[in-house]
């Protein structure tokens, strides 16, 4: 079977994006980074990183005896330009919100709290955080091993079961995260497990929805299809042997759009543990990003976040 090349973007590695941080923040400023109860030796380590590098200027909240002990433990040697004592990481998350709304900080960077307290504290109307009409929702970038470019994915942290109103926000969030690493135009895949419409599966009518909103331009800077199972977003073969070819996201998808946060989070955590994937991901669709990296991540991932998170601002 003869097969169509993929389109393969010129940004395709996390070494890429990090240039691309550095050039803006060289080009403008270093982002004034919020550190919520940055007492995670690995979360510590990849912001001394980011702060040599001049991507950030760190801004600790938090317990500060904590951090102190950490920071010496680890030898992390972070040396913030301001220390803020917050008693709870929930308030914490609080000040720094009512900071971002202030203007006063760029970034904010989780470090040893609960994902899901962090999002409750953020989405708190005393945050001033999502302004009115905006979607608050993550957005991981990998590179899978195996495949020949980035691949991002929402969303597997923030909204559980978006309707399709909430999805078309997904998008837009997704298509500015896109655009912020030099992929203009990705191709979205919104993924169902079949790939044609079946009215009992509400998933793959809203899939062909967005597909056909795309398609007469209510969606813009994007190519978006679906219903596609995983395979047939990712794979030219499996698309073209079950029909699909003339689509111009299957087989070369540059984007997940999810059904769901079970999946977003499932294909997230495979691709973790068995995709030999580097990562990152950021929130966005707040008044400033939030790289929002597991405990169980690493250094690098974390640090690829914070240049992510850079470049969303």
């Amino acid at each position: 079977m003869s097969l169509p090349e993929m389109t393969i973007p010129e940004i395709r590695s996390f070494e890429q994006i990090v240039a691309l941080a550095r050039e803006k923040v060289n080009a403008t400023k270093k982002r004034r980074a919020a550190l919520i109860s940055p007492c995670d030796p690995g979360m510590l380590k990849a912001c001394e990183k980011a702060t040599r590098k001049g991507f950030i200027d760190p801004i600790v909240i938090g317990d500060l005896a904590n951090f102190e002990t950490t920071n010496t433990e680890t030898q992390a040697n972070l040396k913030p330009s301001q220390l803020i004592d917050a008693a709870t990481p929930a308030k914490a998350v609080i000040l720094a919100a009512q900071m971002a709304a202030r203007g006063q900080i760029d970034l904010i960077v989780k470090g040893r709290s609960q994902t899901a307290e962090m999002l409750a504290s953020l989405l708190q109307h005393e945050a001033q955080f999502v302004a009115k009409g905006k979607t608050m929702s993550h957005v991981a970038v990998m590179k899978p091993e195996r495949y020949k470019k980035l691949l991002m994915l929402t969303d597997g942290a923030v909204v559980i079961a978006p309707d399709l109103q909430t999805k078309m926000n997904l998008i837009q969030n997704l298509i500015k995260v896109s655009k912020s690493i030099g992929i203009p135009n990705p191709r979205i895949a919104v993924l169902a497990a079949v790939e044609v419409v079946y009215p009992t599966m509400p998933v793959t009518t809203e899939a062909a929805i967005l597909s056909k909103m795309a398609e007469r331009g209510q969606i813009k800077e994007a190519f978006i299809d679906g219903p596609l199972s995983l395979d047939v977003a990712v794979d030219m073969f499996a698309a073209h042997s079950k029909g699909v070819k003339t689509s111009q996201v299957a087989g070369q998808a540059d984007a997940f759009l999810a059904p769901n946060i079970e999946t977003a989070n499932g294909i997230y955590k495979a691709m973790t543990l068995y995709g030999h994937c580097e990562m990152a991901g950021v929130v966005v669709g707040g008044r400033v990003p939030v790289t929002m990296g597991s405990r169980s991540d690493n250094e690098q991932s974390k640090f690829n976040s914070i240049a992510l998170g850079v470049l969303a601002g």
